[in-house]
């Protein structure tokens, strides 16, 4: 684990998922903190050892990964915590997570640390519509957080001195060859952001799961693929019932899933494409003891 700079006042620590840090002189401000407390254990051993002291922690959304280390860290140096609202809330009650991926008290192979990390108070619950402004005082520069949703309900990205972290809001060519169907709960807003990471124009951007670039075109274009290849074999379907479409989604992709977080994970990502195709009118829900989708409209994929 080492501390790379970007600019002067940004740094990121590389890993599964890339940590922030915003650096004046001897304070740090985190972007994330990893999975679990031996993430916050690592991480705080790294700033100390840069003699950093943690001011606050800035969750960008409140999947396990990205808050896991909040608590070892918050108990050992008393950062604040800033999170969106919506994500502050599973920060605060990580039950939550289970709960919604299960409908119903979860099975307990779904209450696990990775989709359970240790509960953190929020200190700073943010309300991102827009580019909003936070002020750590000192000689801290100025951090924007701004809406980056889609990947989860309320996502922020961070922005310091025209670098943008740009959290889970794109995914590398190799992860999704891994899981070839990200996690995007909701596909209209992901397309909005991937549009407007398009547009953007910052001097560098750290996404956590990919490796930082000065131009996100690429990872934009990889990730709008996804999105258009399984829209368009949802389509190619016709009807079905949820369980039969996720069945032959996964034939398609050659996805196998082999526990209650893989079939969950993956039964959300299809109900986000199939809300947002019914959403636009190209699905149709008929019921019959059970839910069938039937496709309405073909002019409008893509």
């Amino acid at each position: 684990m080492k501390l790379e700079q970007i600019s002067e006042n940004t740094y990121y620590i590389p890993g599964a998922i890339n940590i922030g840090v915003i650096r004046v002189k001897n304070d740090a401000v985190l972007i994330d903190t990893g999975l679990d407390r031996e993430a916050g254990r690592r991480i705080l051993r790294l700033l100390e050892k840069n003699n950093l002291k943690v001011k606050a922690i800035i969750n960008t959304h409140s999947h396990a990964d990205h808050f896991g280390g909040d608590r070892y860290i918050v108990r050992r140096t008393n950062a604040k915590v800033y999170a969106p609202e919506i994500e502050a809330g599973i920060i605060q009650y990580p039950f939550l997570e289970p709960l919604y991926l299960y409908s119903a008290h979860p099975v307990k192979d779904l209450m696990n640390r990775f989709l359970m990390a240790e509960a953190t108070k929020v200190d700073f619950v943010l309300n991102v519509k827009n580019k909003t402004e936070l002020d750590f005082g000192g000689e801290f520069p100025i951090v924007d957080v701004l809406p980056l949703p889609g990947h989860s309900p309320n996502q922020i990205g961070v922005e310091v001195d025209n670098v943008l972290y740009c959290a889970d809001s794109v995914f590398s060519r190799k992860v999704i060859k891994k899981y070839k169907i990200p996690l995007f709960m909701d596909v209209e807003r992901q397309k909005q952001t991937l549009s407007f990471l398009e547009k953007s124009e910052y001097e560098h951007y750290v996404p956590c799961h990919a490796e930082t670039t000065n131009d996100i075109s690429e990872l934009v274009e990889s990730n709008l693929d996804v999105i258009r290849k399984v829209e368009e074999f949802l389509i190619s379907l016709k009807e079905g019932t949820t369980e039969d479409i996720l069945r032959k989604l996964c034939q398609e992709f050659e996805i196998k899933l082999n526990n209650f977080t893989e079939y969950y994970l993956m039964m959300s990502a299809l109900r986000a494409y199939l809300s947002y195709l019914y959403n636009e009118g190209l699905l149709a829900a008929n019921f019959d003891e059970v839910l069938y989708w039937k496709v309405t409209r073909l002019d409008k994929v893509g």
